[in-house]
C-alpha cells in the first residue's frame, strides 16, 4: 500500500509499507507536490513559466519608459523599482503565479505606473508559444 507524508496541504512524500506509518495517510495515486482535494488528492497545477523577455514584453513601451524613469535617483522606492527589476533579470523565468511577481506587478499598478486593470492584464494574459522559457 502506498502512504502519503503531508504537509501544509501538500504531500512531502510518498512511501510503500505494509503498515501504515503513524501520522501518514493512504496516498493512492498521490506523488510529492500533489495537493489535498476534499478527502484526496489533486495533482498541482501546470506552472505558468514565460520567458524573462516575454514578461518585459507584456508592459507598454510607455509601461517600460515610466518602469525605467521609476527607477532612477536616491530614493527608497527608487532603489526598490531597481531591485525589482534585478530580480526579473537575475531570473531563469518568471512564473506567473509566484507572490513575488504578483505583488510586484499590483504594486506598479498601485503607483499609478501601469493603468488601472493593466496588472490583470500582464499576470494573466494567456501564454503564447512563443513566451514560453
Amino acid at each position: 500500500m502506498r502512504y502519503a507524508l503531508v504537509k501544509s496541504g501538500f504531500v512531502d512524500n510518498v512511501v510503500e509499507a505494509n503498515e501504515q506509518p503513524v501520522g501518514w495517510v493512504a496516498a493512492g495515486d498521490a506523488a510529492p507536490g500533489w495537493l489535498v482535494a476534499g478527502d484526496g488528492f489533486a495533482p498541482p497545477a501546470p506552472a505558468r513559466l514565460i520567458s524573462n523577455l516575454a514578461f518585459l514584453s507584456r508592459f507598454t513601451e510607455s509601461e517600460a519608459v515610466a518602469i525605467d524613469l521609476a527607477s532612477i535617483g536616491a530614493t527608497a522606492s527608487a532603489a526598490g523599482m531597481r531591485r525589482y527589476l534585478q530580480l526579473v533579470n537575475a531570473a531563469k523565468h518568471i512564473d506567473l503565479d509566484m507572490g513575488e511577481t504578483r505583488d510586484g506587478v499590483v504594486a506598479l499598478e498601485a503607483a499609478g505606473i501601469l493603468a488601472d486593470g493593466r496588472a490583470a492584464v500582464v499576470l494573466d494574459a494567456p501564454i503564447r508559444q512563443s513566451e514560453l522559457p
